[in-house]
């Protein structure tokens, strides 16, 4: 379970999180698909982070809205954001095969897409297969080498796949790009425990709570790391 944390957390952050004012109702099928699905992610983001998550009216309302976000990318099949939008609903609803298919249909207009392939690296990993995972970010590095976000999620993927040293490096160029001190603090914690160094995997968890205080993952780490030592 630990391994996977790292990509999780990477992932979560990067899910399509635009948010807009613009209401949720009628649909005017000559407005920009940006100002739509701005709209509608918005009022999906609403009704999924209700405060009772069991609510049948904000599960309704959620279904609805996912839905007019299938229907946006049925009017617009290039649109490569409402593609990676319907990818994620797909993901979070636990559908591989819909999450591939939007994502197949996103690559086919746009080969360089850094978190359509932290995706799909995502479901690979959930499916067991790190090298493929490996392959996706590894071709994202060659299209986005600037991206930090791409090189956090590989160098999650190289720390799976047993490449320490890579996910070192890697970890760092993320690190020199902007990635957040938080998650790179995190990171290089599960390096440090894996590498058998649990003093300065105490030291990254801390680091990670002192940037990010409700980080609980970090906090779960560093009790354990404890009670380890």
């Amino acid at each position: 379970m630990k391994q996977r944390l790292g990509i999780t957390i990477i992932l979560l952050a990067l899910v399509t999180s635009a948010c807009t004012t613009a209401s949720f109702g009628h649909r005017d099928r000559n407005l920009d698909p940006d100002e739509r699905l701005d709209a509608l992610v918005a009022a999906y983001q609403e009704s999924r982070g209700g405060r009772d998550a069991n609510d049948s009216h904000l599960l309704a309302d959620a279904g609805r809205q996912a839905a007019e976000i299938e229907q946006l990318a049925l009017e617009f099949p290039r649109h490569t954001r409402t593609l990676q939008a319907n990818a994620v609903i797909a993901y979070e609803n636990k559908d591989h095969a819909k999450t591939q298919r939007y994502l197949s249909a996103l690559f086919a207009v746009e080969p360089s897409y850094p978190e359509a392939a932290i995706l799909r690296s995502r479901v690979a990993i959930d499916e067991g297969n790190l090298p493929l995972a490996r392959r996706q970010l590894e071709a994202q590095v060659d299209y986005t080498p600037n991206h930090a976000g791409v090189r956090e999620a590989f160098s999650s993927v190289l720390y799976m796949s047993g490449d320490l040293e890579g996910a070192v490096r890697e970890i760092a160029v993320a690190e020199k790009l902007g990635a957040p001190a938080w998650r790179v603090a995190f990171n290089r914690g599960l390096l440090a425990e894996a590498a058998g160094r649990p003093a300065d995997a105490q030291r990254f968890y801390r680091a990670a709570l002192d940037a990010n205080p409700g980080f609980e993952a970090a906090q779960a780490r560093l009790e354990g790391a404890k009670a380890g030592s």
